[in-house]
């Protein structure tokens, strides 16, 4: 990679631009790869920061790669080039549902005759359209590859941000023939609880805690836990059945949703309405384990009123 500092935050802006949808993450990243402008440091510190944040929101394993004024490996053949565009840069992304390629590129030419060039390029085969739009000022065509189906992607264009008469076009291509093979069951160490769980809701016994999360508003704090247990789905509803009518809470077996067991709580403790719901049923990547959420909403308490109530 050769290196050009006062060239790659601008190029790094860009490609960054495309790839994270959420505004403060974007930020952050324009602000860090703008560090390494003009000698403060090199493109390779520069590129392997913004990989850094391209891992943020994806799955454990994924994997993200940079390139600057190349193309990526395995790209595949036929793809449309708009003529005399510049080539900016490309990414590689790789899970385990997948490869994803991208490419960037620039030209002096407007939005709309950008669109309808690959517009028109991908109607050809073996590629085709499947949806193809332009609500405003930017555009977008979405396609797949009708002798290979494994093989689909999108093309954006936009106006460039530092020039009004550049456009900027950011081509995809997922393939599902890249998948690598997906790792083995491993169950990882048990989280803990979101803050705030009350006692009263007990966790399965031995239970690995996977996921939690929690919220409130004015007028009420919910909680909902995930959690995998070695146990039947139907041992772990009559667990929670059991436990959560000797608490006083009211427990209702729902009709099963497919291979998913459920019931349903509600009732009144310490003066705050509680309500709820658990679902289980087996788990897919490892079936002898049960899969299991509860769900848990507490209304806020209503001050008791002191003296004599009113007649």
């Amino acid at each position: 990679m050769t290196s050009s500092a006062c060239r790659s935050p601008r190029t790094l802006r860009r490609i960054i631009s495309f790839l994270f949808p959420v505004l403060v993450v974007v930020a952050l990243a324009a602000g860090l790869v703008a560090s390494s402008g003009c000698g403060q440091s090199s493109d390779e510190e520069a590129v392997a920061a913004v990989e850094k944040f391209l891992q943020i929101g994806q799955s454990p394993g994924t994997t993200n790669q940079i390139l600057l004024d190349k193309l990526p490996p395995g790209l595949p053949e036929g793809l449309p080039e708009y003529p005399g565009s510049k080539l900016i840069g490309s990414t590689v992304t790789t899970s385990s549902s997948g490869k994803g390629l991208g490419v960037m590129r620039e030209t002096g030419d407007p939005v709309d005759q950008v669109y309808t060039f690959y517009e028109q390029a991908f109607s050809t085969p073996p590629w085709r359209v499947q949806i193809s739009t332009f609500p405003g000022e930017v555009a977008g065509v979405q396609f797949t590859n009708i002798d290979d189906t494994s093989v689909n992607g999108a093309v954006v264009i936009q106006p460039s941000s530092d020039d009004d008469s550049t456009s900027v076009v950011f081509l995809s291509v997922q393939s599902m023939s890249g998948a690598s093979t997906p790792e083995p069951f491993a169950l990882e160490p048990s989280k803990p609880l979101p803050m705030g769980w009350p006692e009263q809701i007990p966790i399965y016994p031995s239970a690995t805690v996977t996921d939690t999360g929690w919220g409130q508003t004015g007028s009420s704090i919910e909680w909902q836990t995930t959690f995998l247990a070695q146990v039947t789905a139907q041992e772990v509803i009559d667990f929670y059945r059991t436990e959560l009518t000797k608490t006083g809470l009211t427990v209702n077996d729902e009709a099963p949703q497919d291979a998913t067991l459920m019931l349903s709580f509600q009732g009144a403790q310490t003066n705050e309405a509680w309500s709820g719901a658990v679902s289980v049923q087996a788990f897919a990547q490892e079936p002898t384990y049960a899969q299991a959420t509860v769900q848990l909403q507490i209304g806020v308490a209503v001050p008791q009123p002191s003296g004599t109530p009113a007649p």
